[in-house]
């Protein structure tokens, strides 16, 4: 098998389906397939924004990511994901464009991503 991705996706309303008849070729099977990654792939870019990944480096107690400018607006949710478990951040600070996440001081290196999306209302 082989891996596929769509750097420009379109979203499709309807999905094909294979009906009694229709030849068993990968061409045929594969296009559900591809159709629904593609829609998965156009939510996504709708929603994700932007993300950032940054190194906590270890005695460091916090972390600014610098998004392009107009990233962050009134209606964006910013989620936080540490490389190591139970690490937790003490405060998120947005000034503009640029977010600063506050931790304990770490022991070692930690890689910190920053998620910039869209409000889901």
């Amino acid at each position: 098998m082989k891996g596929y991705t769509n750097n420009s996706p379109v979203f499709s309303d309807s999905i094909q389906v294979l009906e009694e008849g229709d030849p068993g070729h990968a061409n045929n099977v594969n296009i559900t397939t591809k159709q629904l990654l593609d829609n998965d792939l156009c939510l996504k870019n709708a929603i994700n924004k932007c993300e950032k990944i940054e190194m906590l480096t270890a005695g460091q107690t916090n972390v600014t990511f610098a998004f392009d400018g107009g990233s962050i607006t009134e209606n964006s949710r910013i989620s936080i994901e540490a490389s190591v478990p139970d690490v937790s951040y003490e405060n998120i600070t947005v000034e503009g464009d640029n977010v600063t996440v506050t931790f304990e001081a770490q022991e070692k290196d930690i890689y910190v991503k920053a998620v910039v999306t869209d409000a889901v209302v």
